[in-house]
């Protein structure tokens, strides 16, 4: 019964609760931010390099991959700590650890083989891969929290949808204005900001942000407005027997009169 009361409003969190998520995400994306350190403390050299030639010289070929693993490490470990990490001290909302999991494996597994081909053919413009990094971890963190909230309440898929992408489009905004305004830095200085400020901005900035649509959707619930509900099967198979036993009722009567 808890679950179908729980599935009947939009989700609240209470103030402390979106604390945790944010530091949550936080902890998250500095564990990835100083694992891509280590990353870089062993192949800097590689990417300061490629940086700083000069348009038209060759590109190390495998510098493509190299950076499509570290979107790997950023995004599907990142994505699945923070499902974990939910349901170890949110049970009592993300208790659907199987469902979330598995919506996590397949949405990482499509993005990876959809946008690899991506990084293969800018191989050579080391400028432009940056970029595409920078989209990549933030476009999958916010395509894994849409999930995570979408196997929690998918009554309200439509309204989390909206809410994330709105987030994820203010902090990949965040990212492009410091690419741009970085161009007088150090290349050392750039390679390590490009590469270590995405996972902070997705793992912090996108929670925050859906935490804050929660609370302004559920006061709108409160004065009556649901616009984005979306009734389940079930819901709408239960209406369905009222229609009929009205019609077998009305027949009856006719059939007696």
């Amino acid at each position: 019964m808890a679950s179908q009361d729980f599935f009947n409003e939009p989700s609240n969190l209470s103030g402390w609760q979106l604390v945790g998520k944010v530091f949550i995400g936080i902890l998250i994306g500095g564990v990835i931010a100083a694992l891509l350190f280590v990353i870089l403390s062993f192949m800097g050299g590689m990417f300061t390099s490629a940086f700083g030639q000069q348009a038209g010289a060759t590109v190390n070929p495998m510098l493509s991959l190299i950076l499509l693993f570290i979107w790997f490490l950023s995004t599907f470990i990142g994505n699945i700590a923070v499902g974990g990490v939910y349901s170890l001290f949110y049970n009592r909302k993300y208790y659907n650890t199987s469902k979330m999991f598995g919506l996590l494996f397949l949405t990482n597994g499509i993005l990876f083989f959809f946008l690899a081909p991506i990084y293969i053919v800018f191989a050579s413009q080391i400028d432009v891969l940056f970029i595409i990094l920078g989209f990549h971890i933030l476009f999958s963190v916010f395509a894994s929290a849409a999930q995570i909230e979408f196997s929690t309440n998918p009554n309200y898929s439509a309204s989390s949808f909206m809410g994330n992408i709105l987030w994820f489009a203010l902090a990949f905004l965040a990212y492009a204005l410091i690419y741009k305004m970085s161009g007088s830095a150090a290349v050392q200085q750039r390679i390590y900001l490009f590469m270590l400020l995405p996972p902070m901005l997705g793992y912090a900035i996108i929670p925050f942000g859906a935490g804050i649509r929660e609370k302004v959707y559920y006061k709108f619930y409160e004065l009556g407005n649901n616009g984005f509900y979306i009734p389940s099967v079930a819901e709408t198979n239960d209406e369905e027997p009222e229609d009929t036993t009205n019609k077998d009722g009305s027949e009856d009567v006719n059939v007696e009169n």
